[in-house]
């Protein structure tokens, strides 16, 4: 049955795409009953899945027009989940205001325009969030910073990276544990120049375990070019850091009865790994896993921490 999952997720995602495309028409010539809207919405529709799939295509591609068409394309099918959302909205609505056809329209391109000009800006504009946590038998305080899904590829290059990196050094950390998705794309593992160099400039120890993201693109590749870089790989394995223990875990199942798309074919799971794993109960333990998958079996193995 397995084997069958993402075929049968894929054809769920295909009928609801169309089903959503037909819904925006049918909204759509209702608010602004011009001859042809439907057509249009057809166009616009079909036109974003081409920028999106087109985009994903030629992901291993460096130039600027694929570059500009892979933002296009990620900005739109934002664009495209957001309408759909302020059409719920407006349609909610008119249940109890009534307002016009035109003007509920209007109040969904308004909503969606302004959605996704915030999302656009919430992109380029990191914030840092401060979090203190108790730690059992942790007797001194460690400054750590959690690096994760940074997603390196046509929309993020070496430029995002280096700011990222600027901003981790201001806050003057004594550990960095990066959660993956460090890659989107196979763009920057063409040419000679390095993305990775800002974290040459990094003098603390930087612990990374990979993500879904990270393997589509070449998990050798990357494993390679992060381990250059003066970062730590933590593949299924503990790793020590004054009082602490750090266990990195593969991108992988929770056991062999769960499924996810996301997760690697490889036959190890939380459990075995976490059951393999030769780990000191009376020291504090922080687990590195991209998902949260397996958090029983974490717990069951003494972790006192969970970084996704």
């Amino acid at each position: 049955m397995k084997q069958f999952t993402p075929i049968l997720f894929m054809a769920i995602t295909l009928g609801l795409v169309a089903a959503a495309i037909y819904y925006l028409s049918r909204r759509f010539s209702l608010f602004f009953p011009a001859p042809g809207m439907k057509g249009w919405i057809w166009i616009f529709s079909l036109g974003l899945v081409f920028a999106f799939v087109g985009s994903i295509a030629f992901s291993e591609l460096t130039n600027p027009f694929v570059t500009a068409w892979s933002l296009v394309g990620s900005i739109l099918l934002g664009a495209f989940i957001l309408l759909l959302l302020s059409l719920a909205v407006t349609d909610l609505l008119h249940l109890f205001l009534k307002p016009s056809p035109a003007l509920r329209g209007w109040l969904t391109v308004g909503l969606t325009t302004l959605l996704t000009g915030y999302g656009v800006w919430n992109a380029y504009h990191f914030r840092v969030k401060e979090v203190t946590i108790p730690i059992r038998g942790l007797t001194e305080e460690i400054r750590a910073v959690h690096l994760t899904d940074i997603h390196l590829g046509n929309s993020r290059g070496k430029k995002e990276l280096e700011r990222i990196v600027r901003i981790t050094r201001e806050l003057q950390p004594e550990i960095i544990f990066n959660t993956g998705d460090l890659f989107d794309s196979k763009t920057h593992f063409n040419g000679n120049e390095d993305v990775l160099d800002a974290f040459r400039t990094i003098s603390v120890p930087h612990f990374f375990v990979f993500g879904n993201h990270d393997e589509q693109v070449g998990l050798k590749q990357v494993l390679h070019r992060t381990e250059k870089s003066g970062v730590t790989l933590l593949m299924n394995r503990v790793a020590h850091h004054g009082e602490l223990q750090i266990v990195g875990l593969n991108n992988m199942l929770a056991d062999s009865d769960s499924f996810d798309i996301h997760a690697t074919n490889d036959s190890t799971t939380v459990k075995s790994v976490m059951q393999s794993l030769e780990i000191e109960p009376e020291r504090p333990l922080i687990v590195l896993h991209h998902r949260p998958d397996g958090i029983p079996y974490m717990a069951d193995g003494g972790a006192d921490l969970l970084l996704t």
